[in-house]
């Protein structure tokens, strides 16, 4: 068992210092970045803790633990600050969101230090009640976070065409896993409250679940550290879309119908959705039109977002390929690439979502339907 653990936290302790050589080489770094540095940082703490004390290392162990007792109140605030910081560029966000780290510092002061120095009067709650309370903690905040990461979403569909899983998508990964390393930990703790036994290895039951999370992590984000900063996410397009949300109407009617025309025939005629890189910008620069009022456009005209706006042209557009010929000389996933859509998993996603079948579902319908006519 010891040797199946300690293959577990060597790993990831690999993991995570790949990681961090995946941050640290990059040239230019951002207030996001810094704080992925530090949360990576936090974590590596808490396995070489958990390798000393496996080890018995006494002074590594005496070393590492003040940062690994109070490792739960300071983790689950990093990313919730990482995802805000994701999508804001204000740079006074971390003076603003001290509070958020107030809990860890308390922690950190009564109990963690004197503490490590067998101070007894800091011995006021028991092991299994302390580690409770951490783990509804993190529970309460990687929930928050994932509620935020769904709403920003819904923001990034104002301005961007293709939302790639690589630049974007990886972080709902990121927080789903890091909820259920701490769900697991909270069912441990409250498995030996209720039933009063006294299990030494639960902590590293928790951090192997948290390797796996890692490692799982790794296939989305470590090998391509530019995930570690999506730059596409960090423009002030929420402080635009928030101002549009509380007018009751941006456009003019004689605006409305400009912009309608000048539209359609970048969709209808040149085609425009077909580039997978097509943006509000780029949209809007071909239009001659403000950001804007392109997004006014959208959202008052259209009812719909820049996003699925663009798609359901693209989805249009592949239906219309899957019913030719063309599909003779391409894959199904080349019709996808070549009707503007990034990969094959978004294609077949959103042809899904707007279809309520898959595209080769599609072809196939399509395909007996022109044997009936004949």
């Amino acid at each position: 068992m010891k040797l199946v653990v300690d293959f577990i936290f060597v790993t990831g302790i690999v993991l995570n210092i790949v990681a961090l050589i995946g941050l640290l080489r990059l040239k230019q770094k951002k207030l996001p970045q810094y704080i992925l540095i530090v949360f990576w940082l936090v974590i590596l703490n808490v396995l070489i803790f958990f390798y000393a004390h496996l080890h018995e290392l006494k002074t590594l162990k005496f070393i590492t633990n003040f940062f690994q007792d109070g490792a739960r109140f300071l983790t689950p605030p990093l990313i919730f600050l990482y995802l805000k910081s994701i999508f804001s560029n204000k740079p006074d966000l971390l003076k603003k969101n001290f509070i958020h780290f107030v809990p860890f510092l308390i922690y950190f002061t009564f109990y963690t230090v004197p503490n490590s120095f067998d101070f007894q009067y800091a011995i006021f709650i028991d092991g299994h009640t302390r580690a409770l309370i951490k783990d509804v903690y993190g529970i309460v905040y990687f929930s928050i976070s994932i509620k935020l990461f769904y709403v920003l979403s819904k923001t990034m569909k104002q301005n961007y065409s293709t939302i790639k899983e690589k630049d974007f998508l990886w972080v709902e990964k990121f927080l789903i896993c890091f909820l259920l390393v701490r769900i697991v930990a909270f069912v441990l703790n409250t498995s030996e409250i209720l039933f009063g036994y006294d299990v030494s290895w639960d902590a590293y039951i928790t951090i192997s679940f948290m390797t796996v999370a890692m490692a799982y992590l790794a296939y989305y984000g470590i090998t391509q550290s530019e995930i570690f900063l999506p730059d596409f996410l960090i423009q002030d397009h929420t402080t635009k879309n928030s101002e549009l949300e509380n007018k009751t109407s941006y456009l003019k009617d004689d605006e409305k119908g400009e912009l309608r025309q000048k539209f359609n025939k970048c969709m209808k005629e040149e085609k425009l959705y077909l580039s997978p890189d097509l943006n509000l910008r780029m949209l809007a620069n071909r239009m001659e039109v403000s950001e804007r009022k392109l997004s006014a456009f959208f959202g008052e005209v259209l009812n719909s977002s820049f996003y699925d706006s663009i798609n359901s042209f693209r989805v249009e557009e592949a239906k219309t390929m899957l019913k030719s010929n063309v599909v003779e000389s391409h894959s199904i996933t080349g019709i996808g690439l070549s009707c503007g859509f990034s990969s094959k998993s978004s294609f077949y996603r959103i042809f899904k979502n707007k279809t309520e079948m898959s595209p080769s579902a599609y072809r196939t319908l399509a395909l007996k339907e022109s044997h009936r006519t004949e």
